[in-house]
C-alpha cells in the first residue's frame, strides 16, 4: 500500500510555529508522504527549520488578500498546488486577517480531507465558507468554542509548538538574554509585542501604553517586537517611545522566546506571544512576570470580541493576564503586574496548562483520512 500524500501549508507565523512542531512527526511515519508548502513570513521559518518548503505564489506575487478582497489569484494558484502534488489530505494552518494560501486550499479541495492547525483558540478562516473539516485544537474549550462558532469538528491534541519548550533551560535562556540586552539587575524589562496595525484601535493602545510609561518612574528598558508582517512600524513606535523618554532595544531577531523570557512584563493587545509566555512559565521554577492586555479602546474590544469569538483574551480568565480597558487604567497594572503576588499568581496559572501534545493523534488521524478517501475513489472507479 502506498504512502498517504499529505500537503501541509502555513503562511502566517504562528501556524508555521505548530507545523514546524509538527512536521518531524509526520515525516517519522513511513505511512505518510509529506509535502510543505508557506508563503509570507511561513515560508522563512520553516524553511530554516529545514522543512525545505513550496513556495506559493499567485500571479502578480500577491500571496494574502484583505477581506473582501479578490482570492481569484489565490484561488487559481491553489488549483495548481494541489494538481501538482496530487494530495490524498490536506493541513493547513489559520491565520489572521484576510485570506491565503490555507484558505485557497480548503477553497479548492475538490471532495478530499481537510484538517487545520489551531493556534488561537475558536480561530478559524475561510474563502465562502469552505472550513476545513476538522480541527486540532488545543484543549476541551477551544474545541468546544471552535464548534459553536463554525460547526466543524474537533480534536484536542494540546499545543505543539509548545511542547518543545520542556527540552529548554528557560532560566538560563533568560539570565543570557537580559545581559545581551543590557539589563541591570532590579531594572524591570517590558515587551511590547504587537499586531498588525490594521487592527482597530490598536495603535491608540500602544499610544496609551507609551504614556503611561513616561509617567511611570520605574523607567523599564522596553523590547520592541513588531509582528513580522508589519516590520515597517518599528520606526514609529520606538520614535514614540524614546520621545518620552523611555530606553528602547529592538526584539525584531530571530524566535521569540528569547526576547520573551527576559521580560517581566509582556504588554499586547491580545496577541497570542502572552500564551507563549505563559507556556515558558510553566517550564520556568521561578516566575517570569505577568501579561497586560492593552484593550484600552471600545475599537479594539469589539474586534476581539468579533474575531475571536471570546470577551477577554485567551487565558485571562484562568489568571494569565491583566486587562487594562481604560487609558488609565494602564499605570497602575503595570504596577501590579510587577508585584510578586501578580508573577505567583501568573506562575501557578501557568502551571496549569496541558503540557502534553498529542502528535500521534494527527498523524493517525491523517491516514485514516487519506485511506478511506483513496477507498472511495477507487470503489467509485
Amino acid at each position: 500500500m502506498r504512502a498517504v500524500r499529505v500537503l501541509v501549508s502555513a503562511r502566517d507565523p504562528g501556524g508555521a510555529a505548530q507545523m514546524r512542531a509538527l512536521c518531524p512527526a509526520l515525516r517519522a511515519d513511513t505511512s505518510l508522504d509529506v509535502t510543505v508548502a508557506a508563503s509570507g513570513p511561513a515560508f522563512d521559518l520553516l524553511d530554516e527549520a529545514g522543512e525545505r518548503p513550496r513556495r506559493f505564489a499567485p500571479a502578480g506575487g500577491v500571496d494574502h488578500v484583505p477581506v473582501g478582497g479578490d482570492p481569484a489569484p489565490l484561488l487559481d494558484a491553489a488549483r495548481d498546488l494541489i494538481r501538482d502534488t496530487d494530495p490524498d489530505v490536506l493541513l493547513v494552518g489559520i491565520s489572521s486577517l484576510g485570506v491565503g494560501l490555507d484558505e485557497a486550499l480548503l477553497a479548492c479541495a475538490a471532495g478530499r480531507p481537510t484538517f487545520a492547525l489551531q493556534d488561537y483558540p475558536g480561530d478559524a478562516s475561510a474563502i465562502g465558507r469552505a472550513y476545513a473539516g476538522t480541527y486540532f485544537v488545543r484543549d476541551e474549550a477551544a474545541a468546544r468554542l471552535t464548534r459553536e462558532r463554525f460547526g466543524v469538528a474537533t480534536v484536542a491534541v494540546g499545543s505543539l509548538r509548545h511542547a518543545a519548550y520542556a527540552g529548554l533551560d528557560v532560566a538560563r535562556l533568560r539570565a543570557q538574554t537580559r545581559e545581551r540586552i543590557g539589563a541591570a539587575v532590579g531594572r524591570p524589562v517590558l515587551g511590547f509585542f504587537a499586531q498588525p496595525a490594521e487592527i482597530p484601535g490598536h495603535e491608540a493602545a500602544f499610544t496609551h501604553l507609551a504614556n503611561a510609561l513616561a509617567r511611570w518612574p520605574a523607567r523599564p528598558l522596553v523590547l520592541l517586537r513588531e509582528h513580522p508582517k508589519f516590520p515597517d512600524h518599528r520606526e514609529r513606535h520606538a520614535a514614540l517611545l524614546r520621545a518620552n523618554g523611555i530606553a528602547v532595544h529592538d526584539a525584531a531577531g530571530g524566535d521569540v522566546e528569547p526576547w520573551l523570557t527576559a521580560c517581566d512584563v509582556v504588554a499586547t493587545g491580545f496577541s497570542h506571544c502572552s500564551i507563549d509566555y505563559a507556556f515558558l512559565g510553566a517550564w520556568s521554577r521561578e516566575p517570569l512576570g505577568s501579561v497586560l492586555f492593552l484593550l484600552t479602546t471600545d475599537e479594539i474590544r469589539r474586534f476581539m470580541r468579533d474575531y475571536t469569538g471570546m470577551a477577554r483574551p485567551d487565558g485571562a480568565d484562568a489568571g494569565l493576564g491583566l486587562i487594562a480597558e481604560r487609558p488609565e487604567d494602564v499605570e497602575p497594572l503595570l504596577v501590579r503586574a510587577l508585584t510578586p503576588e501578580e508573577r505567583a499568581r501568573f506562575h501557578d496559572a501557568s502551571r496549569r496548562l496541558p503540557r502534553e501534545a498529542r502528535l500521534d493523534l494527527i498523524a493517525r488521524a491523517l491516514g485514516d483520512a487519506g485511506r478511506a478517501g483513496e477507498g472511495r475513489a477507487r470503489a467509485a472507479r
